[in-house]
């Protein structure tokens, strides 16, 4: 048998993603994590894009 016909896991990241939209990985973590984030604002990107620069410089 080859590894992919034993292993129960699936590579399909559209099954991952369903998984994660239901909730699936919450239990897994703390209640004190968040579960919603805000959008990043472009400020807060260029900020963030700018200090990857520098480190990799």
């Amino acid at each position: 048998m080859t590894e992919q016909a034993t292993d129960p896991r699936s590579g399909d990241p559209d099954e991952l993603a369903a998984t994660v939209e239901a909730g699936g990985f919450w239990r897994l973590v703390p209640g004190w994590v968040p579960r919603d984030f805000t959008e990043p604002t472009p400020a807060l990107l260029e900020h963030v894009e700018s200090g990857l620069r520098r480190l990799v410089a």
